[in-house]
């Protein structure tokens, strides 16, 4: 049908280009139309259009339980020009506020609901001055929540962290919050342990610093913060070499033992404000005499006495080899 209309419509040009007056009609016919459109869209009418909504500030702890709408429809009166230029030109949206939402509790969780007579002045904005607004439908417009489940999960920061030399951490590194609480519904919620950060890259760091650094929140999934703070604090230190006599314990009575080497090289650092520590006689290395045995050749070095703001970077020799000797 639409191929047949076509074809006429072809004809009908072609026939028109070879005949004058068959043109000339054509083109007095074309006028008409176009003065009795222009007429038509000069006058006023009364309509309906449809005004697309979107929302705003849905908190994530909460699951809607049945499906939105997406438009209210505002009956109006106006020029057809205004009409015409809404339907092909107009992209707005009302925006609803849930913070501006009035609510009201029920049996399956929590209404959220406008009164949409409050929202005409912002309809009218969108619509255009021009237009008279006659009606806006529905008059009380409703969504139905409830509370999803949570849990709290640990927060791991995914980074690729490089010190200037001779520089290390103060202290572990931190993240604001270091947990945080997710919403959505439990069996998912259950296959989540932590969530990831998007990569924190930072390199050649000699100072303090502070960094925002994006949550990858799973599909499905909420929650309240989409980032978090990391803060690192850097200092210098310095590096010792330090030999030891290595003390024996638990040797049985009637026993002597020798150890080869008695002296262990101890490779320490620690932060440059500590340095004198390093020159006094403050770690304790031993063996214990109890773990001798036919299958033992050597015994391990135990280090005690370490500070926590020291670091124990080598032991050397870690194993040392023994004579045990009968008094």
């Amino acid at each position: 049908m639409i191929g047949r209309l076509k074809n006429r419509t072809s004809s009908f040009l072609k026939s028109a280009s070879k005949n004058k007056k068959l043109s000339t009609y054509a083109f007095f016919i074309f006028i008409s139309f176009s003065f009795w459109f222009l007429s038509m869209l000069s006058k006023q009418h009364e309509t309906s259009l449809k005004v697309p909504l979107t929302y705003s500030n849905f908190p994530a702890d909460k699951l809607v339980l049945f499906p939105v709408t997406d438009f209210v429809e505002v009956r109006v009166k106006a020029p057809g020009f205004s009409i015409l230029f809404y339907n092909m030109f107009n992209f707005s949206k009302l925006v609803l506020n849930i913070d501006n939402a009035n609510t009201k509790p029920n049996k399956n969780g929590i209404e959220v609901f406008w009164i949409m007579n409050s929202k005409r002045q912002a309809v009218i904005e969108i619509i255009s001055t021009s237009m008279e607004l006659l009606d806006v439908s529905p008059e009380r417009l409703s969504i139905f929540v409830n509370d999803k489940a949570k849990k709290k999960v640990a927060i791991k920061l995914n980074q690729s962290i490089s010190l200037k030399p001779e520089m290390w951490l103060a202290k572990p590194i931190i993240l604001i919050p270091d947990s945080i609480m997710i919403y959505g519904e439990k069996q998912i919620l259950d296959t989540i342990e932590f969530i990831d950060t998007e990569e924190l890259l930072l390199n050649e760091v000699s100072e303090k610093k502070s960094s925002n650094v994006s949550l990858i929140i799973p599909e499905q999934v909420q929650s309240k913060l989409i980032n978090i703070e990391v803060v690192i604090e850097v200092e210098s230190f310095v590096e010792q070499l330090i030999e030891y006599k290595v003390q024996v314990n638990n040797l049985k009575k009637g026993y002597t033992i020798k150890l080869f080497p008695d002296l262990v090289q101890v490779t320490l650092r620690a932060p440059k404000d500590k340095y004198s520590m390093l020159q006094t006689d403050f770690l304790k290395l031993n063996v214990d005499a109890s773990l001798i045995s036919s299958e033992n050749s050597t015994l391990d070095v135990e280090v005690e006495s370490l500070p926590s703001f020291v670091q124990l970077q080598r032991v050397y020799p870690s194993k040392l080899e023994f004579l045990l000797i009968r008094e």
